[in-house]
């Protein structure tokens, strides 16, 4: 019989809305309790391996060093000496999201942190292609073992709803982000908004600098709600820059929503560069432009949808939590 892992995560996740790490660690938590192959820790000190971001260990809580070294030799999290035992050394390895500062503007602490950081790793899990080549220039990366995974969905509420054509000549356009940072596409969701036969909701926060136009500001909502949602639609509308992997795209896929995306980052790869979207024009701001854009995007909506549910399974997070476990039981 295989020996159990003893397992911990480095991260507190919450139940609220809290951006794409939150909600990645949030999943994990819940799949990981209930796997009887592993032996959840509650204690970093007593398992033997542990998984991090790297950068926070919660929803806006910085990872201090100190701590890091901590969990690594097996002592109490906050003790500021710890890294001075001499126990055996705990195995960590982090999941590495894309650098802030691509898909943001400026500098930020996270992406200091991360950086500052990354020798202490004994591996690294990226997200995506395009998150690995983020970091192909850190001698740290070169030296460890690493792999990428995508992110998964939760199954149980991201899932197809009765998936039929677009009868109805009122367009449904889902849109779906917590952080507020100009670079996630506001002003391009706004002007989708605009078309006459066009209805966009927008699940999340909105930013006050810019207007909404038309569109149906929902607010932050639960997971269960934002299936349902999504379910309503029919393509889900991603402008955002340079993601690593966004969640909210995987969720999407998982609930049959083709993904009219901005061509950069991660994303392109979850959608299998047009098989399951398409991106956006650049001039998205023309509505003439928009409206020969969507007659693509109708006229190829049921090739795209077929193809989304003859690969339905990648999107699970149960497939990503095994191929997460796989790496880990390497490092051991």
């Amino acid at each position: 019989m295989m020996q159990k892992m003893r397992l911990n995560i480095l991260y507190q996740p919450t139940e609220e809305p809290w951006g794409g790490s939150n909600t990645f660690f949030r999943n994990f938590c819940r799949t990981a309790v209930q796997d009887t192959s592993v032996e959840w820790m509650d204690r970093p000190g007593s398992a033997d391996v542990i998984l991090s971001a790297g950068h926070y260990r919660g929803p806006g809580k910085f990872l201090k060093t100190y701590e890091l070294r901590n969990v690594q030799s097996g002592r109490s999290l906050g003790n500021p000496l710890g890294f001075l035992s001499h126990q055996k050394r705990r195995k960590i390895l982090f999941r590495v999201d894309g650098l802030r500062k691509i898909y943001a503007e400026g500098s930020v602490p996270a992406d200091e942190i991360l950086l500052k950081h990354l020798p202490y790793a004994d591996g690294y899990i990226f997200q995506s292609e395009f998150s690995r080549r983020c970091f192909e220039n850190i001698p740290a990366i070169k030296q460890k073992p690493c792999t990428v995974i995508r992110n998964g969905a939760n199954t149980d509420i991201f899932s197809p709803g009765k998936q039929t054509g677009i009868s109805s000549k009122k367009i449904i356009l889902i849109s779906n982000g917590w952080s507020t940072n100009l670079r996630k596409g506001f002003g391009t969701i706004a002007a989708f908004s605009r078309m006459s036969d066009v209805t966009v909701k927008h699940i999340g926060r909105w930013p006050d600098s810019i207007s909404s136009e038309k569109v149906e500001c929902l607010g932050p909502k639960k997971e269960k709600e934002i299936g349902s949602i999504l379910r309503e639609g029919h393509f889900f509308l991603f402008p955002s820059e340079n993601e690593a992997c966004p969640n909210v795209v995987v969720e999407a896929l998982a609930c049959g929503l083709p993904v009219l995306y901005h061509p950069s980052g991660g994303t392109a790869e979850l959608v299998r560069f047009d098989q399951m979207g398409l991106a956006i024009p650049s001039d998205a701001g023309d509505i003439a432009q928009l409206g020969h854009f969507m007659e693509q995007a109708l006229n190829k909506h049921s090739m795209m949808m077929k193809n989304i549910l003859g690969s339905i399974d990648e999107f699970s997070f149960n497939r990503c939590y095994q191929k997460y476990i796989s790496f880990m039981r390497e490092r051991q």
